[in-house]
Order: C-alpha cells, then structure tokens, then sequence
C-alpha cells in the first residue's frame, strides 16, 4: 500500500470517528461501567494464573514461610524438570498421566463427536418403525436430572465388567442424545435430499452418502465440537477417579497427588505440573479460538 493510500484511509477514520464518538452520554457511561466488570471479571481469571506461574519457581520453603506475592528471591526453573519426577500417582509417572491424557481424550472426543453426528443425521434423514419413541426418549432424558445416578452408573459398569479398563471409556462415550445430537439433527434436516438421491443415482449406498456426502458438510460443526470437547476431556478427573482408577490422568493424578499430600506435597513442583497440563488446552484454545467464535452464535452452532 502506497503512502497517499494510507494518508486516505487515516482522513477517513478521522472523519468517521470511533464508535464511542457516535454514542450519546448515557451510552458512553453505560459503556464505562460494562468495561470496567468485565476488566475486574478478566483480572479475578487471569491473576490466580499469573501467581501459580510465579509460584512454581519458589522452593518449598520460600513459599511456606515467605511472602505470598513476593517474586521469587532465585528463579527455580529446575522444578519443571522435576515435576517429571516427583508427581507420581501409585506406580504411574508424569510421562505416564500425560500418555493415559491423550489417549483418554481422543477417545472421548471421536467418540463424542461421530456417534451424535450418526445419530443426528439417521434421526433426521430416515423413518422407521419406532422413530417416534425414539426421538421422544432422547427429548426427555434431556430432561431427566442425572444428579445422583453415579451409584447405579457404577453398578452398571461393575456388572458388566468394564470397571477399571480402557473399554469403559468406549462404551461410556457411545451415546448418542444430548445437546450434540440436536445440533447435528437440526442441520442434516435442513440438508437437502438431492445430495443423496445424486449418490444414489451412481449406485452408492447409504453409508457412502452419510460418510462422503453428508458429513463432510458438517465439518465446521464436527470441528468445533471436536477443539470444545477435547479441552473438556483433557480437563475431566471425576469420571477418572471414579471408574479409571489405575489409569490416571493429569487432571485425575494431579488431583489425587494434592489429596494425598496436603503437609508434605511440594507445592512448587505442584504448581509447575499444572502449569505444563494446561498447555496444550492453551495451545489447541490459541490456535482455533477463531474457529470457536465464529462457529458458535446465538442459539447454537452454524456451519
């Protein structure tokens, strides 16, 4: 761009004036006060984070007895590298947790992603014997409280012998109904047919039209879906410690290895280990937050 070019542009953004220039003076206040809760609600989240990363380079007795906001007096960086080896939860490491994370994650987040996807598409598309039953126990257990059903969760999955192995975390994620299953019902709905009627003019058949046709048009919601559910998996520890108990993860260990040493736990080392757990959900956050803002809008996801 030529200078006389920006010269232009800088006259019309002069001319023009700001949004605030355009406002009346209740506006303007009424502006000032929302700026100024959401700059308290931003500094109440972003302040805990900051004084965990200060933390996590104090030694343990700098932090016990020294002052709570006081920068570190010797910067340890060393207590990252030790979190490796300090934070152990029974017989599984750091390495360990991390591993059980990401293997954890990626199956809940497929799983969750491309069952309610199915659901969604065959509830929508095709009519059958018992569809309205179906559709109507899908509505009300949206509507059913789960609170306190984990007792008979637990026996269930106890009975069925799938306490305490990997094969839990398939068999818990192959639900179907929820919030996702709606989404995906209501847009394969408003698809129009003629894609599939092309298909099939060809000689595909039905699984070729819902997995090359189909689906791939749901990508942005299938995306979406995918970065928001990965960052919830990575984070869970509850159904963890409930039903994965040998096979910890970092939200689950980390969680564990502070009830389990509240007096002796290295704070530090501690702080350090959740410093490196967050990171990649900052990272997947960083990278796709376009992706997530622009997909998500007023009254659910758009594609």
């Amino acid at each position: 761009m030529d200078t006389t070019r920006r010269k232009e542009i800088k006259k019309l953004i002069r001319k023009d004036g700001g949004i605030l220039d355009k406002k009346s003076t209740g506006e303007k206040i009424l502006f000032a006060i929302v700026f100024c809760i959401f700059a308290i609600h931003s500094f109440t989240l972003i302040f805990p984070v900051l004084w965990m990363i200060m933390s996590s380079f104090k030694g343990p007795l700098e932090y016990m007895g020294g002052e709570v906001f006081r920068l570190p007096e010797t910067w340890r960086f060393g207590n990252y590298a030790e979190a490796f080896r300090v934070l152990n939860v029974g017989e599984t490491n750091f390495l360990g947790m991390t591993f059980n994370s990401i293997w954890y994650t990626a199956i809940r987040t497929v799983c969750g992603v491309f069952i309610p996807a199915a659901t969604g598409y065959v509830m929508s598309k095709y009519r059958f014997p018992g569809w309205n039953v179906i559709f109507s126990v899908a509505i009300i257990s949206m509507i059913i409280p789960i609170v306190g059903n984990t007792a008979s969760k637990m026996q269930i999955i106890s009975t069925l012998q799938l306490m305490d192995t990997p094969l839990f975390v398939v068999v818990d994620s192959l639900g179907g109904f929820g919030g996702t299953f709606l989404v995906f019902y209501g847009f394969f709905k408003a698809l129009s047919w003629s894609y599939a009627e092309a298909v099939m003019i060809d000689g595909g058949g039905h699984f070729v039209i819902f997995l090359k046709i189909m689906l791939p048009q749901a990508a942005p919601i299938l995306l979406t879906y995918a970065i928001t559910g990965s960052i919830e998996f990575w984070n869970e520890y509850e159904t963890i410690i409930l039903f994965l108990h040998s096979y910890p993860t970092l939200a689950s260990g980390l969680f564990e290895y502070q009830s389990n040493a509240i007096r002796l736990a290295n704070y530090p080392i501690y702080f350090a280990g959740l410093i490196i757990s967050i990171i990649p959900t900052l990272l997947i956050f960083s990278i796709f937050s376009d992706r997530i803002m622009t997909s998500v809008s007023i009254g659910g996801l758009k594609g």
